[in-house]
């Protein structure tokens, strides 16, 4: 038993943390871009591998649900395998499954690269061959970043991180190319280096900015998801209440005599369409026409004449008596009481 409720209670906990990740806004990271005055030999794999770095620290922070934004291209394949039949249908990722972001974090990196003295190159001194740092040197990362709302483009955070660090440096030199370049968490190398340690230091800055930092509890993209399905509701509410209005317009409607067969018989046209059943009384009402001088109908009311009972309902019409004195024309109104 004891056993039973220790499995119950890790699976309590490992459950938790996912219902409470799909309530957190999700955030995607783009590649981070750099000033190229400043920083020579800069390439985009550059980008990615801080961008990379970023996704993994924001994720830990547990305030966002972060989604994918570097390695978009290997998701389309798998979709585009599906489309091209080579998986299995019944296994097919399809379009259409990916979760919109309610933010996206930006950043470009001002300072990248270590600095010599007795060098006057503002500080930093340009790649040999590519190269962008030297053996033993101060190394500098700044990132200057902001938050903003994917959806209105409204800038809700700016900031800026700056790492140093003195020690042996990080020759990142020509052969940066490809997913996340040289750098990231997983090359012990660059971790080691006085570069990698500063560039630890700029993004352990940025999160301790992020993770203080609130954003609205609706993003533009709830708002207007929001917005769309009330828009929807509010469309599907007058179809229905046109629709109602038409019953209503139908079953309310007034009918006529058609025919008069015998002094208390009469045939009226409305039935079970206007919700009427047998036993039903309705009005009756003569219909009195004046007339110009030529004959022609310019004015009609009703004069109440008594009511019917109807004895045989059919869709569209009724058969009905009538107990009255006056003579039943037809033409006439009959109308629900």
């Amino acid at each position: 038993m004891k056993r039973l409720i220790a499995l119950l209670a890790c699976c309590g906990c490992l459950l938790a943390p996912r219902a409470q990740e799909n309530s957190l806004p999700a955030i995607f990271v783009k590649p981070l871009e750099a000033d190229a005055a400043q920083i020579t030999g800069w390439q985009p794999a550059l980008g990615e591998g801080l961008a990379e770095m970023i996704i993994t620290e924001l994720t830990k922070l547990n305030k966002f649900q972060v989604l994918e934004s570097t390695a978009l291209s290997g998701l389309k394949d798998e979709i585009k395998m599906g489309e091209e039949g080579y998986v299995d249908a019944s296994e097919k990722v399809d379009k259409g499954g990916w979760k919109a972001a309610d933010y996206m974090f930006v950043g470009k990196v001002t300072r990248f690269g270590s600095s010599k003295k007795g060098v006057d190159l503002g500080g930093f001194v340009p790649g040999s061959l590519g190269s962008l740092g030297v053996k033993s040197s101060k190394n500098e990362v700044q990132i200057d970043w902001r938050i903003v709302d994917a959806a209105t483009r409204a800038v809700l955070k700016t900031g800026a991180a700056t790492g140093v660090q003195t020690g042996v440096g990080f020759d990142l030199g020509v052969a940066v190319n490809g997913h996340g370049g040289n750098i990231g968490f997983k090359n012990q190398e660059f971790m080691n280096s006085a570069l990698g340690k500063a560039t630890v230091k700029a993004l352990t800055n940025i999160m301790t900015q992020v993770a203080s930092t609130s954003v609205p509890a609706v993003s533009g993209r709830q708002k207007m998801k929001e917005k769309a399905a009330k828009a929807q509701n509010d469309a599907a509410a007058q179809v229905q209440a046109a629709a109602k209005a038409q019953q209503d317009a139908v079953i309310n409607a007034p009918g006529k005599v058609l025919a008069v067969p015998s002094k208390s018989m009469v045939i009226i046209s409305i039935g079970t369409n206007q919700g009427l059943k047998a036993g039903d009384k309705l009005a009756l009402f003569e219909t009195v026409d004046t007339k110009d001088d030529k004959g022609v109908v310019v004015f009609t009311e009703e004069k109440e004449a008594g009511e019917i009972t109807l004895d045989s309902v059919q869709a569209d019409r009724s058969k009905a008596t009538y107990s009255g004195a006056a003579e039943v024309k037809a033409g006439w109104i009959v109308k629900k009481k």
